[in-house]
């Protein structure tokens, strides 16, 4: 306990003042990028289908088993869902269930939503595709950015987060702004605001008017509904007891795809 008070003590008094320091630091430079950021010309947001996906990995004996839900949305909800058996040593399964929702994505014609981004999935854009992440995980932002913007990003996210940085530089922003958009290959890059800030991949050839378009009224309300419905219920597990009743004593572990 004496160790663990001391490395306390010593963080307050060492680390966390040199951290604030250089956090104040940044929040004063983030004034001169100000060019960072954007309003492409306000239109009406075009139609658009949003699509999420919901997972539950299932036990049974000797069986492993994925309940795995495709939520659609467009004029109404479509959900799809899918009972697969897996391997014990299946450590790719956030993948799998992303790979079945991008392939229902690319099912459709039209500008379609989904939860999350697209390049550590796939290296070609399908059709009107567009990922958008709430809480991205990776920073995948400042290091397509260059120069001294990226170089305030990269401090700041050591600090706190890409994401945070996002949320400085557009919080007074009207809704539809975003950062100047980054060259991911094939696709485009960038943070927009809308009722929060999000993180969006997308096609190069989908102009930021109808990207920017789509966060106006805040975030998308087909993605916020599509993002419910995924959600693997206890409703939904109750059926499978009763339509299997093998299940009825089945460990659950949940792991929803957010």
């Amino acid at each position: 306990m004496k160790g663990l008070l001391s490395e306390i003590l010593r963080l307050a008094e060492l680390e966390a003042p040199d951290s604030t320091g250089r956090l104040a630091r940044l929040l004063d430079a983030a004034k001169e990028l100000e060019q960072l950021t954007l309003k492409p010309p306000s239109i009406d947001p075009p139609d658009y289908i949003a699509i999420d996906s919901g997972y539950i990995e299932l036990k049974y004996r000797h069986t492993n088993l994925l309940l795995i839900t495709i939520t659609k949305i467009d004029n109404k909800i479509n959900n799809n869902v899918i009972i697969k058996k897996i391997e014990r040593t299946n450590n790719n399964i956030n993948r799998y269930v992303r790979e079945l929702e991008l392939k229902s994505a690319a099912e459709e014609k039209g500008y379609v939503l989904v939860d999350g981004p697209l390049t550590p999935y796939i290296r070609s854009p399908i059709g009107y595709v567009i990922g958008v992440s709430k809480d991205p995980v990776a920073a995948r932002y400042w290091r397509s950015l260059g120069g001294k913007e990226a170089e305030w990003f990269k401090e700041i996210s050591s600090l706190t987060s890409e994401l945070y940085g996002a949320e400085i530089l557009l919080q007074d922003k009207p809704r539809g702004t975003m950062l100047k958009p980054v060259d991911l290959g094939e696709f485009f890059a960038t943070y927009i605001k809308g009722d929060s800030v999000f993180y969006i991949e997308f096609p190069r050839y989908i102009p930021l008017e109808v990207i920017s378009s789509f966060f106006k009224y805040g975030y998308p309300i087909k993605l916020r509904l599509a993002h419910r419905y995924a959600k693997i219920s206890r409703e939904l597990l109750r059926s499978l007891r009763v339509l299997i009743p093998r299940f009825i004593d089945i460990q659950n572990r949940y792991r929803e795809y957010l």
